[in-house]
């Protein structure tokens, strides 16, 4: 186990200047995305877990939408850019532009940040989610903001629903499997396992306003608790 452990932290870490490097050059948007989902999608097929997804083709009638996730792990964001074949932009808290790369991979790819503590700054965040999503790019939301070690779901916040009524998107719940067994919060020790990344059909708005915003998420996190088991 701590072999296996000690080879997943230099595979994620040692190609990490390479990356940063060619990230400098690339342009921005669409080829800085790419560079990156495959660089997961080598990490994944040389970590050595077996990943299965379901349910593609719900993904790719219903672009662009808001899609929404359980969140288990700190590889999900890494699994979903490895297996997801359509181009979104992540929703991630501020939080992790402290990290220098995760940094530049925000920037150059254009990923969206979200700061949780100020809600003026939430407010302007939804404004810019509606446009994007009106402007034809997916968004991913962790409806649940963060992730703890025990399983199940934390309650969901309403922003990715809010954007999807707004823009008359759909949202399509995703349940990820494996990942917390994987890479729990709280350990530094990853664990070979197999990954399900299970895309359940889509769900479109009815309406508008705060009742409509309350549909979207409770059916969405109902889904989303079937598909991740």
């Amino acid at each position: 186990a701590l072999a296996y452990g000690a080879y997943i932290w230099a595979l994620l870490i040692a190609p990490l200047p390479v990356l940063w490097a060619l990230l400098q050059i690339v342009p921005r948007g669409r080829p800085a995305n790419r560079l990156v989902s495959g660089w997961c999608r080598m990490a994944l097929v040389l970590s050595g877990c077996p990943v299965h997804v379901d349910g593609l083709e719900n993904l790719q009638a219903a672009a662009p939408a808001v899609l929404a996730a359980n969140h288990a792990s700190y590889i999900d964001a890494g699994v979903l850019l490895a297996t997801l074949p359509v181009e979104f932009r992540f929703v991630a808290k501020r939080e992790l532009t402290t990290y220098p790369v995760i940094r530049t991979v925000i920037r150059k790819v254009g990923h969206l940040t979200v700061e949780r503590f100020d809600p003026a700054k939430r407010a302007a965040l939804a404004d810019r989610t509606t446009a994007v999503l009106r402007s034809g790019t997916s968004l991913f939301f962790f409806p649940e903001g963060t992730f703890f070690r025990p399983p199940g779901l934390l309650p969901f916040r309403l922003g990715a629903f809010k954007a999807a009524v707004e823009a008359g998107r759909p949202v399509i719940p995703i349940g990820l499997r494996g990942t917390r067994e994987i890479l729990p919060d709280g350990t530094w020790l990853p664990k070979r396992g197999p990954i399900t990344v299970a895309i359940g059909p889509p769900i479109t708005p009815e309406g508008s306003g705060g009742e409509e915003l309350v549909r979207l998420r409770d059916l969405a996190r109902r889904e989303i608790a079937r598909l991740a088991g």
